[in-house]
């Protein structure tokens, strides 16, 4: 893997980042499989927008020196962790540990919030890559302490202390 050289920062997300994400979905599979049962395709970019920018959540972009958009991800307090979500790579910046550096400084902006312990997620079982990535960061599989969500029929609760 090749690791990222150059000087990266997680900075809060705006509009234009969102506008860069809505690019990187190319069909239906890939935008609710992300973003959960309020995505659907083709979307508006003015839905898109709006979706992402429910008041209890937090946005982070991953950018580079340029302040290109490399990655994306969310946080919200959800039974009692910081519970990630919508974390997404540039698909043409994926393979460069890019995610796990996402990752990792999402963790920490999210710990400044002291009303919350330990951390979760959902993966699908069949983003392998995704799995691997969490797993090594620390996560575990979880039983989901309440009724799955509508989309997440295929999905692991992976969680963190």
């Amino acid at each position: 893997m090749n690791q990222p050289r150059e000087k990266l920062q997680l900075v809060a997300s705006n509009e234009q980042h969102l506008r860069v994400i809505h690019s990187w979905f190319t069909n239906f599979d890939e935008i609710f499989t992300w973003g959960g049962p309020a995505m659907h395709y083709p979307m508006p970019i003015e839905t898109f927008v709006q979706t992402l920018q429910a008041p209890h959540l937090r946005s982070y972009g991953l950018v580079d020196q340029d302040a290109n958009l490399l990655a994306f991800g969310q946080h919200y307090v959800r039974l009692g962790r910081h519970h990630l979500g919508r974390l997404v790579v540039n698909p043409q910046e994926r393979g460069r540990g890019l995610g796990k550096i996402l990752v990792t400084n999402l963790l920490a902006k999210a710990g400044l919030d002291r009303s919350a312990t330990g951390a979760s997620l959902f993966v699908f079982a069949s983003n392998v890559v995704a799995y691997r990535c969490y797993q090594a960061l620390g996560f575990t599989e979880a039983v989901y302490p309440e009724t799955m969500p509508a989309n997440m029929d295929n999905c692991l609760y992976m969680v963190r202390d």
